[in-house]
């Protein structure tokens, strides 16, 4: 009996750390914030900025996986929300971003990394990059692999 609860607290302890250690899609972690959310794809039947070389769908984050079924050919997603720079820095944290490169102009620092918590990536300087975070001015807009629009 005791090998039998030892067995089934191990279990239970491996698929807890699974689940939070797993690479996530995005959106699963973007639809925490509340906020505005900004899609980048080839097509959708949604309504839709025509951006030249794809679609611009904006929804909130509470919808964006929703959004992400009705969109074809995803090139990336962003969102933003009122917040400080120590917002910015504590999901960074929360996704255990390996900083790959800062810029600070202005008021305005944009940090580029990689996390394991998020699935792909993009090439950027030689290094893999999946997230990329902003703070400009009270606003916090994180994107995935990068922030496509502005910020």
């Amino acid at each position: 009996m005791k090998r039998f609860a030892a067995v089934f607290i191990l279990t239970a302890v491996i698929v807890g750390a699974l689940c939070c250690f797993l690479p996530r899609k995005f959106e699963t972690v973007a639809s925490r914030f509340d906020g505005t959310a900004c899609v980048y794809c080839r097509s959708t039947s949604l309504p839709s900025v025509d951006m030249g070389n794809g679609r611009l769908v904006r929804c909130d984050c509470a919808t964006l996986g929703d959004v992400l079924e009705m969109c074809d050919g995803v090139d990336g997603v962003s969102v933003s929300f009122c917040g400080s720079s120590e917002d910015a820095e504590r999901i960074a944290a929360r996704l255990a971003v390996a900083e790959v490169s800062r810029q600070e102009l202005d008021g305005l620092t944009v940090v580029c990394g990689y996390s394991a918590k998020i699935v792909g990536y993009v090439w950027l300087g030689g290094a893999r990059v999946n997230v990329q975070i902003a703070f400009n001015r009270g606003v916090v807009t994180v994107g995935s692999p990068l922030i496509l629009g502005d910020y």
